[in-house]
């Protein structure tokens, strides 16, 4: 009975090995600091060492601009995918984290909340600065640009009108600012509306909106076919994560 026990656990984990290593895995930076290591913010040797780590083991980098042909043409991507993303734009990005980038020879995405851009965290009492429109053509072309709401705002208890508009300033700033950018969106804090109507509402702004890709926290893999494009899930990737615990939710993700 204990034989059998042990079989069956071995097969289980072989087998959801097999499905995560198929899943795309979403990774959520906020801040990048010389020594700073807090929830929001990775020092520059941690991401040294989890990019290092991502390299040994064969996870391949992968773009927005690829995730997303993929799931328009409704194939997986390639084993291992892997998709950096950053939110909000602060300078220490351009600082610290474009050159690690380079270093690797990765890429990244940085999603922007178009109405503080060149100004700084108005929705965390002001305590980072965040980049120019300068400064994020800088990020080019190692950095795709994306939308982050203009306002930042969280969407769980935002009424249909009020995300629809908020969309809109997003995009019509990106056009204002004379910024490339890829029409993919990742909600402030997760949030997505609690009323089944207004996130039915706001999925139908997007896809008139053109926006092709949406992606939440949730802290799990993306298995392939993907069930809602507006629904993907990211890992949020912390300073006090240490090395171990980063290569938990790569590999895994949140299993419950």
């Amino acid at each position: 009975m204990i034989g059998l026990s042990v079989l069956v656990l071995v097969g289980g984990a072989v087998w959801y090995f097999f499905r995560t290593s198929k899943a795309l895995a979403v990774l959520m930076f906020h801040k990048i600091d010389p020594e700073r290591q807090d929830s929001l913010t990775v020092s520059v040797r941690q991401l040294e060492q989890q990019l290092a780590w991502l390299q040994t083991h064969r996870y391949q980098i992968v773009t927005l601009r690829d995730v997303m042909t993929a799931i328009d043409q409704n194939r997986p991507l390639p084993p291992r995918s892997v998709l950096l993303t950053f939110d909000d734009g602060y300078v220490n990005n351009l600082t610290y984290a474009l050159p690690v980038l380079q270093r690797f020879g990765r890429q990244a995405v940085v999603f922007v909340p178009t109405a503080f851009v060149g100004q700084c965290n108005q929705w965390d009492g002001c305590t980072e600065p965040l980049m120019n429109p300068e400064q994020l053509r800088q990020l080019l072309p190692t950095f795709e640009l994306a939308l982050h709401s203009h306002q930042h705002l969280n969407y769980k208890n935002r009424s249909a009108d009020e995300i629809r508009t908020d969309l809109q300033q997003n995009l019509n700033a990106f056009d204002a600012l004379n910024l490339p950018y890829v029409r993919a969106f990742a909600y402030p804090y997760g949030g997505r509306p609690n009323d089944p109507a207004i996130k039915q509402a706001m999925q139908q702004a997007m896809t008139e909106a053109g926006i092709r890709v949406a992606f939440r926290i949730g802290n799990r893999l993306n298995r392939f076919p993907i069930q809602n494009r507006y629904e993907l899930q990211r890992l949020d990737i912390r300073g006090t994560d240490s090395l171990a615990r980063f290569v938990r939710k790569v590999r895994w993700g949140k299993l419950f």
